[in-house]
Formats: structure tokens, sequence, C-alpha cells
């Protein structure tokens, strides 16, 4: 074959020797290659950097539609314990095509690439294992005339990414919920201590300072013994109160009895420095929000009095969207930092492990603000 005569030119003209067709193509394949593993690569670090779930798989659809060719449609899918199927993502114009019947039921069933056409219309769904299990599928809905000539490999490379991104996030999920749980035993453990010193060493402090009383007031003791009787209660008064401290900063009683809303109170009657609080909370909250964010409020008190060296400190407390909001601003020197370490990083650990986020912006003469923000319903106790 001598030549290619260009349709509608003239016998003749506008000739390309085969050779040179051939060559136009496999530039523009390895265009194509290129950009495409440019893609992929881009993909690849999202995950790596650990951008969100929802962005990962947003950027995964946009890339299969641009290798299948707009106007194509992409989505992915999981798989339900009982084998029905939930759309996680999807591309602006929906789902592709909603996928011809018995499609993924025979990714289900075959755990492989499959594909159907109707017409124009294209469609393939390839399988997303995460940990060797089936997961879910990646689909693809194509209504181009001309297909890439690998639809398998190219939707088998996205599929892995996305199982990649799945994977991770379900490893995250499970390490908050370890976090949590780790959390929600310290706090028991707490509780129980509280409850053990209240019922168990407290009483008898109390039972053990009216008997002293009662000896002291016996009219027959010499004045000596009296005095020196009263000195002795005196001091297991004092006991008393210091193991009430404890007990309290262990966990406090009438956050358990009350909620959170008096117990921020209580919190501030007992402040040395004066306390403006706006506590917009008018029902009880998971027992994990509760107490992460009484130990943020009273924490972020005792660093205003004992390092800040504050006048004041505002407290705003309110609840919107299912998130509990808590903000703690002082007035005093400022300079607190994380990375120097102090109570605020254990703070920040207990709020991130409940699925909050923790943040500190406290420059130097301008005094600390902490704001955490923690899940309501998602936080059981």
């Amino acid at each position: 074959m001598r030549g290619l005569v260009v349709a509608g030119g003239r016998p003749g003209r506008h000739r390309f020797r085969m050779e040179e067709v051939m060559e136009v193509r496999a530039a523009a394949t390895v265009h194509n290659d290129a950009e495409t593993q440019s893609a992929l690569h881009h993909l690849a670090l999202m995950i790596a950097k650990g951008e969100p779930f929802a962005a990962v798989l947003a950027a995964v659809i946009a890339e299969a539609v641009r290798q299948f060719g707009p106007p194509s449609t992409a989505g992915v899918i999981s798989y339900e314990r009982d084998g029905r199927t939930t759309v996680v993502a999807e591309s602006a114009q929906g789902m592709p095509g909603r996928l011809p019947p018995g499609l993924a039921a025979t990714v289900l069933r075959t755990g492989r690439f499959t594909s159907a056409s109707e017409g124009s219309r294209f469609t393939a769904a390839t399988p997303v294992h995460v940990d060797e299990l089936l997961w879910g599928l990646l689909a693809i809905t194509s209504q181009q005339a001309t297909l890439p000539s690998d639809p398998e490999q190219r939707l088998a490379e996205l599929a892995e990414l996305v199982a990649t991104a799945v994977g991770n996030e379900q490893r995250q999920a499970e390490l908050i919920a370890s976090r949590a749980r780790l959390v929600a035993a310290s706090d028991e453990a707490r509780r129980r201590i509280e409850r053990d010193l209240h019922d168990g060493a407290q009483q008898y402090l109390v039972t053990l300072m009216l008997r002293l009383r009662s000896v002291v007031e016996m009219p027959v003791l010499l004045p000596e013994v009296r005095t020196e009787l009263e000195d002795i209660a005196a001091e297991l008064a004092g006991v008393l109160d210091d193991l009430r401290e404890l007990s309290r900063g262990i966990h406090p009683a009438i956050l358990s009895k009350g909620g959170l809303r008096p117990a921020l109170r209580a919190l501030a009657r007992r402040s040395s420095i004066p306390v403006v609080m706006d506590v917009r909370i008018h029902r009880r909250l998971p027992e994990p929000v509760e107490v992460g964010a009484y130990y943020v409020v009273s924490e972020v008190l005792a660093n205003a009095t004992k390092h800040g060296h504050a006048s004041t400190v505002e407290v705003d407390a309110a609840t919107s969207d299912g998130t509990l909001h808590v903000q703690v601003r002082d007035d005093g020197i400022g300079g607190a930092d994380l990375a120097r370490g102090s109570g605020l990083i254990g703070l920040r650990d207990r709020i991130e492990a409940l699925g909050g986020t923790f943040a500190v912006v406290s420059t130097r003469g301008e005094g600390t603000t902490v704001s955490c923000q923690l899940p309501i319903a998602t936080v059981t106790g």
C-alpha cells in the first residue's frame, strides 16, 4: 500500500505514507500513556499524603472519565453483607447508566472484570479487593465510539488505587475506634477510683472526724489533751479536703451526675481568676464527649492561672450540627507551644482519639486560645 488518501481530498493531494500515520498514532499513544501514568502517580501521592477519602475517590472517578472520554460516567460501589450495593462515590453526571442488570452480581460472583454493550453504550466494572476480600467495584459507562484498547487494564489500575484508599480509611477508622476504647477504659478506671475514694476512704475519714470531735467535747479532758485533739481534728479535716480535691481531679462526680453544663460551671466557681462562661448545652452528651470537653476546660483554666498569668478567661461551649464546639480564651502572656511538650498534648491526643480536632493559638503577649470540636453522633459511651 503506497499511501492513504484523506477522505474528501482530491486524488494525489494530501497523501501521507502509512509509516507516517503509524508514527503519529504511536506518538499519541506514548503521550496518552505518559499522561495516564502521571495521573496515576498523582493519585498515589494523594493517598500517601493522607488526602481525604472522598477527595481521592473523586479524583479516581475524574481520571476514569478522562481516560474513557467524556461524556463517560463512573462510580465506586461497595457491597453490603447481604450482597446489595451502595454507591460510595460517583461522577457529576451520576452513576454509570444505572448498571445493566446482573453486572454487579456478576462481579460479586466471579470477582473479575466484566463488561456489557448495549447499542453505542459500553459499560464495564472491575472488582475492588481490600485485604484480599471483595469490597466493591469500580464501574464506567462510555458513549464513545472509540474506546481505549485496554479497558480492563485501565480500570484495574484505578481499582487498585481505590482499594488502597479504602484500606487506609478502614485502618484509620479502626485506629480511632481503638484509641477511643482506650480512652473510655481509662475514664472508667478513673470513675471507679473516684467512687472507691468517695465511698471508702472519704467516708471513713468523716467517721473518724466525728468520733474525734465527740471525744474533744468530753468535759473530763485535760486542756492540753483537748488542744492536741483539736489540732489532730484540724489536720484530719485538711487531709479530707485534699482527698476530696484529688477525687474531683480523678473524675468529677458532678460530671457523672449532672453532665457537662453544671460541671463546667463548677470549674468556673473554683477558679482563682474570673471566668466568663457561655455554655449553650441543654442535654446530656455521650460520656466520652463530656469527659473530653471537661478536661480541656479544666487543663486550660489551670494553665491560664499557673503559666499564662491571665487575669480573665472566657469559656464558650455549644452544640451544633452534631458537634460539640469548645473554645477557651485567656488574656495571659501567651507562648504556649505543643511542640515543647505539655498537658496540651494529652488533651489533643484525647480529643483526636474521639474523632475530634484540637487547635492552640498562643501568640506571645496576646494570650492563648484553645479550641476543640468533638463529633457527638459518632461517639458512644
